[in-house]
């Protein structure tokens, strides 16, 4: 027997996640392998160290790997002494990170073994083999991704569709694209609707309040994405996919596809026609200032009319609406924001008209039938995107129809409206003609000759911003799923379950000890009320204890 005990760590890897839901997968066999290599030479001194550092799913051509990092963490604090493989590749596939790693072992005065392959790294002719080795790696590793691009550009200049998200609109079968005719209609109205709205920010909300979701895209290896609120960046991406003419691109090149088009070519066109339009209009928009909202519908106290002024300050320029200068006859003249004022105005709308009992009102008087009520609200999302996204110029001409005017006074705004051009608007065909306000509190201050307007904020000052993370409520969602998926289950191991499912296994178990959060946690992430550095991302690598005083602490909830 040998008078030293040398303490040994296996680690595994493996490049792909296929195979890996298995109960008995790659990582397995190998770590299987070099416990028996270990167990062989236990006259040595050679003992398995109870850790485990297998990488599942992680390429060899680079360092970032969690079982990696945490073997090296632990070589350099002296728990190792030997470094277990299968074979030297699964330790990396680069030459410059097994320099990295050699100096690692060096300086902690450990060494490795592979167990397929026989090599000394404390002789120079041992390193001289392990690096010739590694430079044939790192070579096959860089022509087996040369020849997987060229395999990739070729297809797709067939018109073949190579993998990655699929879009809405379509489903995979035999690796070809096939139309989904439910999700096409749902891309068109995607389309026509954006037409209508005008522009993206808009559409997003819209769509949102429709409750209309992103494509679930289903993976047999788990977890399952999509299903979320449309965002701008999505929906950008949607409206200019040519995959929906029928169109597949590599690069800057595109080539005709074998797939079925869905959007037809005039829809298609007027869609890029607008999102040019939009994008020209962003650079004018930088040239040249926003137009004032509200021309001739503002009066001061007094009753004098007021037109719109700006100051300049460096780069930046301050827009505002003041008395008339042939009004002012020796009473001080009056100032207000033009940003804040229709900022406020839009918003004082938005939120009247959002009122269910709104269009009540504005049908109150007249011969109408449910129909028309139904017609009103569905009309009023629209309406109120507009007035919340709207461009600029497109606000102005909607505000001249529906403000008939807005007085200021000293302590509040009152916004007059005409509710024939709004029932207009909401397709409404009679209303009451009768005139409908709005009265919003406001301070009225002295600023020199100037009577200033100062309007008050949304909310008050007291209330803690709220920041609902989409991605951390799906998160804990799914963690609940997977909990009530292992209590249907009891008898059953946590591999086949999710074999069973298409899950993976790692992220299921994972999933289940989220599912464990206190309460109060749970409700401050569904409140927005979570750290700001709290991430979906972040949460799922956590390592939680099970005790809630100890998890409110870790994750800053103290």
């Amino acid at each position: 027997m040998a008078d030293k005990t040398l303490r040994c760590a296996i680690y595994t890897r493996k490049s792909t996640e296929d195979g890996l839901e298995q109960e008995f997968n790659s990582l397995d066999a190998q770590y299987e392998a070099c416990a028996a290599y270990a167990l062989s030479q236990q006259h040595e001194g050679w003992v398995v160290i109870g850790a485990r550092y297998d990488d599942g799913g992680f390429s060899g051509g680079n360092m970032e790997r969690p079982g990696l990092k945490q073997l090296l963490a632990d070589i350099k604090a002296g728990q190792i002494d030997i470094v277990l493989l299968y074979k030297i590749d699964r330790l990396t596939r680069s030459l410059t990170d097994f320099s990295k790693i050699v100096e690692v072992m060096d300086n902690a005065g450990a060494s490795f073994v592979s167990i397929t392959q026989s090599f000394n790294t404390t002789t120079s002719m041992g390193r001289l083999t392990l690096n010739m080795l590694l430079s044939f790696a790192q070579f096959e590793r860089e022509v087996t991704g040369e020849r997987i691009r060229d395999k990739i550009a070729a297809s797709k200049k067939k018109g073949m569709w190579m993998g990655g998200p699929v879009p809405l609109g379509y489903e995979v079968q035999e690796r070809k694209l096939l139309v989904n005719h439910a999700e096409a209609e749902q891309v068109r109205h995607i389309m026509r609707r954006y037409l209508a709205l005008g522009n993206v920010p808009a559409l997003a909300e819209d769509l949102n309040e429709q409750g209309y979701r992103t494509k679930v895209q289903r993976r047999t290896s788990g977890p399952h994405k999509g299903g979320c609120i449309f965002r701008r960046g999505t929906l950008y991406h949607l409206l200019s996919n040519r995959i929906y003419r029928g169109m597949i691109i590599h690069k800057d090149n595109v080539y005709d596809g074998e797939h079925e088009a869905i959007v037809d070519e005039a829809l298609w066109n007027s869609v890029q026609e607008r999102l040019a339009s939009n994008a020209c209009g962003l650079s004018r928009r930088r040239k040249h200032q926003h137009p004032s909202l509200l021309i001739s519908k503002v009066f001061d106290g007094e009753g004098r009319a007021m037109t719109p002024s700006h100051a300049q300050r460096g780069s930046r320029r301050y827009r505002y609406y003041v008395t008339r200068p042939e009004g002012v006859d020796g009473s001080p003249a009056w100032r207000v924001s033009a940003h804040d004022l229709e900022q406020l105005v839009c918003d004082q709308i938005a939120r009247r008209i959002s009122d269910e009992r709104f269009v009540l009102e504005l049908l109150k008087d007249c011969d109408s039938e449910a129909a028309d009520f139904e017609r009103g609200r569905a009309n009023t999302n629209l309406l109120v995107a507009q007035l919340r996204n709207g461009k600029s110029h497109d606000l102005a001409k909607l505000l001249k129809q529906m403000v008939q005017r807005i007085d200021l006074h000293q302590d509040c705004v009152e916004v007059g409206l005409c509710g024939t051009a709004i029932g207009r608007q909401l397709e409404l065909a009679s209303v009451a003609g009768t005139p409908l306000s709005i009265t919003v509190p406001a301070v009225r201050v002295r600023r020199g000759h100037q009577l200033r307007l100062i309007i008050p904020g949304k909310e008050p000052a007291t209330a803690a911003p709220t920041q609902r993370d989409d991605k951390l409520i799906a998160l804990l969602a799914d963690a609940i799923e997977a909990s009530k998926l292992v209590e249907a289950n009891p008898d059953k191991p946590l591999a086949s379950l999710a074999r069973d499912h298409a899950r993976c296994r790692t992220r299921l178990g994972n999933l289940v000890k989220l599912s464990c959060l206190a309460p109060d946690i749970v409700t401050a992430i569904v409140e927005g009320r979570q750290p700001t550095d709290l991430t979906a991302s972040c949460l799922s690598k956590m390592t939680l204890p099970l005790a809630w005083e100890e998890q409110r602490k870790q994750l800053g909830f103290g």
